[in-house]
């Protein structure tokens, strides 16, 4: 609950003082991202994170997420320390919309309308999205 509200009240604050782009900046800032950037701390996370994006249609079907997603899972498989990598506690965070960037803080995506085009927070959520799908294909290596 405490990350849904602070995730929820920082959207707010900073959807109600700037553009878009500024806004995932400033919030790829507090999740202590690289260069601002918006960023999931591992591979099960950001595996997560993907299907909820594509569950809450924020990913389309063009975009290669689901892909992304399997090869991340895959990848994990094959680690002794992952037996099961969507019984892994970053993946289902990620898959409730839990971001978690690389210093450990949490990030609620949850709450945002992808279908409606003028909802701050459903831009923020795409955004956002976008940017764990092509962290996700690099760490895959594609």
């Amino acid at each position: 609950m405490k990350t849904r509200f602070l995730g929820l009240a920082l959207g707010l604050t900073i959807a109600s003082t700037a553009s878009p782009a500024m806004q995932l900046d400033k919030l790829g800032g507090l999740m202590g991202g690289a260069g601002g950037g918006l960023t999931s701390g591992s591979a099960s996370n950001a595996a997560g994170i993907i299907q909820y994006c594509i569950n809450n249609n924020y990913l389309g079907g063009d975009s290669g997420a689901s892909g992304v997603k399997d090869k991340l899972l895959g990848s994990l498989s094959g680690k002794s320390s992952t037996p099961e990598p969507t019984k892994d506690k970053g993946y289902l965070d990620g898959a409730k919309g839990i971001l978690t960037g690389s210093n450990g803080k949490q990030m609620s995506l949850t709450g945002g309308d992808s279908s409606d085009s003028s909802d701050m927070k459903g831009k923020l959520v795409h955004k956002a999205c976008d940017a764990v799908l092509k962290q996700g294909k690099k760490m895959a290596g594609m």
